[in-house]
């Protein structure tokens, strides 16, 4: 059998910044929620300026605070949970991963073993301004930061279709 070259080969190191980073676009891909989230803040701030207006203190302070709290763990609370996750899980803590792309497949290679995917396994690329996610299920992935090499977006590009 002789020995396959990749085509490319990626070097990714899985830090708390990154897993933030990619779980914070996960979170807000899906637009619908988004809308409703936003909807939601609008009411909840139409109610709290209608209650102070009529003079119900005690319920614009609950709809303020509550407009506070959803805020706060939507961006702040979900986030620090993540971080208490990702450093918990040693098997990816500041996990150094090499990605060897070769024609049919890729390999993902840790210090645990190499996993190997075929690109028919990819449900999604989603490419943001500092990252390119392959994601091979709805809220699993791997994470590459950019820049990556020339050329590399095309050819993922045209095995995934």
């Amino acid at each position: 059998m002789m020995d396959m070259q990749p085509l490319y080969s990626i070097k990714s190191l899985y830090s708390v910044e990154e897993f933030m980073r990619f779980n914070r676009t996960l979170r807000f891909r899906n637009k619908k929620i988004v809308v409703f989230l936003s909807i939601l803040d609008v009411l909840l701030v139409a109610l709290t300026v209608l209650c102070l207006i009529s003079g119900n203190y005690i319920w614009a302070a609950i709809a303020g605070f509550y407009l506070v709290f959803l805020n706060w763990y939507l961006f702040r609370g979900i986030d620090q949970r993540m971080a208490k996750v990702f450093v918990r899980n040693t098997e990816i803590a500041g996990q150094k991963c090499e990605f060897l792309f070769f024609k049919d497949h890729f390999d993902a290679v840790t210090k645990s073993g190499t996993t190997s995917i075929g690109y028919d396994k990819i449900k999604n690329i989603i490419e943001t301004k500092t990252n390119v996610y392959i994601m091979y299920s709805d809220s699993q992935g791997i994470m590459m930061k950019k820049p990556l090499p020339e050329g590399f977006l095309v050819f993922l590009g045209g095995k995934c279709k």
